[in-house]
């Protein structure tokens, strides 16, 4: 089939499209995966964004880091009017205060080498693009990437410290 006759026509204004060098094609059925368990992605990062690699149940996935959000949260630490995902951050030690920010502006004390993990990805039915930053602090002698899950944060026993920190 010639390239001509797979592009979609410019009225059609959206769709789940394959786009290469500017041009719309219909997209195929792919598997989301490949068989080492990492996203089967194509991105040529037209605007030089961050891309970070994450955990999503036990697969590795691909997220683009918009920034920092914030949200109005009550005081269960929801927030209010919009739907957040949980991210779980790895850390050795982090503190937030009262409000459930990172105290004094301060950085979590991250474990070097672990992925960030996502307990949803487009497509699921808890998804969403805005991500609530969840602290897991592990002992010194955790091992990078040993937790690859959300199952496997909570079931780990670590503690797990809920901020009211968010990012797009």
């Amino acid at each position: 089939m010639a390239d001509n006759e797979r592009a979609i026509p410019p009225e059609q204004g959206a769709g789940a499209w394959l786009v290469a060098e500017g041009s719309p094609s219909p997209q195929e059925d792919p598997d989301p995966y490949r068989a080492e368990g990492v996203e089967n992605l194509t991105y040529n990062n037209p605007y030089a964004s961050e891309v970070e690699r994450v955990w999503f149940d036990d697969k590795i996935v691909y997220a683009l880091d918009c920034g920092e959000v914030e949200l109005d949260f009550d005081e269960q630490r929801v927030a209010r009017g919009n739907a957040v995902a949980q991210e779980y951050q790895v850390v050795y030690a982090v503190e937030l205060d009262e409000q459930g920010k990172l105290k004094d502006g301060e950085e979590p004390e991250y474990v070097e080498g672990q992925y960030n993990i996502y307990d949803s990805v487009p497509g699921t039915d808890n998804y969403s693009p805005l991500w609530q930053f969840n602290y897991v602090v592990v002992p010194r002698d955790y091992e990078p990437n040993t937790l690859r899950s959300e199952r496997a944060c909570l079931a780990a026993g670590y503690p797990i410290q809920k901020s009211t920190v968010a990012e797009n």
